[in-house]
């Protein structure tokens, strides 16, 4: 506040000096005040702005899962529309029925045939084949077998000494048999289910009583059999042309621990890890030389840019999220939005060979010119900080974005990698944590056996049950994926 004797008229030319100088000083200390306050004003607008899009952030604008939108983002969800069609069979569709087992492979043959005589008094001769064949499948009352192995001892009639029998190489040494040491694994990994629930199935269905920690020493077994086919994997995917990778994370007990995913084509490889940092990656992908397909995680920046490409479902979320912002930044993110999607229609419009290859890579050239000079733009924002650094922080990374045009077997989406990831999302919320080393080991070991089966189309379980009797059995795992060769499940 200004000094009360400024008020007063000055008496001389000195105080009149005087006082104009003071008043000079308190309009400084004005100024200085007001930038204060215009520096503050800006930055509760900056930090309003910021709350208002954490707000507003769902799994449509950002890379949270669906499971953690809010039910009013949930009701507003695009929704298809309700298909005109009655439930069912349509009319006219082509009929599909259950081939016929062959005879030869049918457990019990009944045959009936009909009455001797005809109404009008005459004989009826048989037909050589039935008319009509109808099978029923059912499946037997089971139960567990079991094999008791006796040791006899003996002493020598001469010198005294006692001699006992020894268990051959064979037989098992724990109280599981190779196949139900297959099952429990396979009901881990295949279907998600607890050590508990497995305990509560085998007590149901098989009659079989074990402890939890039977189960858990059932699972460590299975992960002694299973390692070599798990390397296998990890050799394999990382010789491969292209790969997808993501991460999500892992809980040993109340510990953040993170489950990595290594993807191609016909194959998947898990590993869990301590850390989500760089090192972390590097063990991940190992001698990796191919294309990576991830989102714009900084881990991966070991490999280099002529080699990345980003996944642009996770980019179209980014900008739906700055079209949302008023002023210039969301035309920026609307304008960024509509390229985005202009590149993935004339990619499917190029896969459905609607258009030729000429055609395509024209398109894309003209949506990449398109594309660097609206990141340009952003890039040059005075107002929306956010926006402009996040177009600034696009622009460095952009070469990533078209790599696809090198390879025309670089997808543009990491789906591969997160629809790998989505069977251990789902075991780890039926499942809880694990609780131990060897739990961090066997999850990883079974989904990549798992996922890596399906791919190639064949049965998990028979692969499992095969490694399982090599190891206990016979010594030695010999069983591996025949990439090269896949077959139909047979299961």
């Amino acid at each position: 506040m200004p000094d009360p004797h400024l008020l007063n008229p000055p008496q001389t030319l000195d105080e009149a000096r005087t006082q104009i100088e003071q008043l000079w000083g308190v309009v400084g200390q004005l100024e200085s005040i007001v930038s204060e306050l215009k520096a503050q004003n800006e930055e509760l607008v900056e930090q309003v702005r910021e709350l208002n899009e954490r707000m507003g952030k769902s799994s449509r604008n950002s890379s949270r899962p669906p499971s953690s939108d809010s039910t009013s983002q949930r009701a507003n969800r695009k929704k298809k529309p309700r298909s005109t069609k009655r439930k069912g069979a349509q009319p006219g569709h082509e009929k599909h029925e259950r081939p016929l087992v062959p005879e030869s492979d049918v457990d019990q043959i009944q045959r009936y045939f009909p009455t001797a005589a005809c109404g009008c008094g005459g004989s009826i001769f048989v037909d050589p084949e039935p008319r009509c064949r109808h099978q029923v499948f059912d499946i037997p009352v089971v139960r567990f077998s079991v094999i008791e192995h006796q040791l006899f001892g003996g002493q020598c009639n001469g010198c005294g000494k006692h001699h006992c029998a020894q268990t051959p190489d064979s037989v098992p040494s724990g109280q599981m048999g190779p196949n139900l040491v297959a099952l429990i694994a396979h009901l881990s990994g295949r279907y998600h289910l607890s050590i508990r629930n497995i305990q509560d199935y085998l007590v149901e269905h098989w009659q079989l009583h074990f402890s939890l920690g039977a189960l858990s020493q059932a699972q460590a077994k299975a992960t002694s059999a299973l390692g070599d086919p798990y390397r296998q994997i990890g050799d394999f995917v990382r010789q491969q042309p292209v790969a997808h990778a993501d991460e999500t994370r892992h809980f040993r007990g109340n510990e953040c621990r993170w489950l990595w995913s290594l993807v191609c084509v016909q194959a998947c490889y898990f590993l869990t890890q301590a850390s989500r940092g760089k090192e972390a990656a590097d063990r991940l992908l190992g001698e990796f030389t191919g294309y990576l397909v991830t989102d714009d995680y900084v881990g991966y920046n070991r490999v280099p840019e002529s080699r990345r490409q980003l996944c642009w479902p996770h980019l179209i979320r980014k900008f739906i999220d700055i079209a949302g912002r008023v002023s210039n930044g969301g035309k920026i993110g609307r304008r960024l939005l509509l390229l985005a999607h202009a590149v993935i229609r004339t990619r499917h419009r190029w896969q459905d060979q609607l258009i030729n290859e000429a055609v395509y890579y024209r398109r894309m050239q003209r949506l990449r010119r398109s594309f660097h000079q609206t990141l340009e733009r952003g890039a040059r924002l005075r107002i929306d900080g956010r926006t402009k650094r996040q177009c600034q922080h696009l622009l460095k990374r952009e070469s990533m974005c078209w790599t696809f045009l090198k390879d025309h077997r670089i997808p543009l989406d990491n789906n591969s990698a997160e629809r790998a990831l989505r069977p251990y999302v789902i075991w780890r919320k039926l499942s809880f944590a694990t609780q131990s080393y060897q739990g961090d080991q066997f999850r990883p070991l079974i989904l990549s056996i798992v996922g890596t089966a399906q791919r190639i189309g064949i049965s998990s379980y028979q692969f499992i049950r095969i490694a399982c009797h090599q190891s206990m059995i016979e010594g030695e795992v010999k069983v591996r994926f025949p990439f090269d060769t896949p077959r139909l499940a047979t299961s």
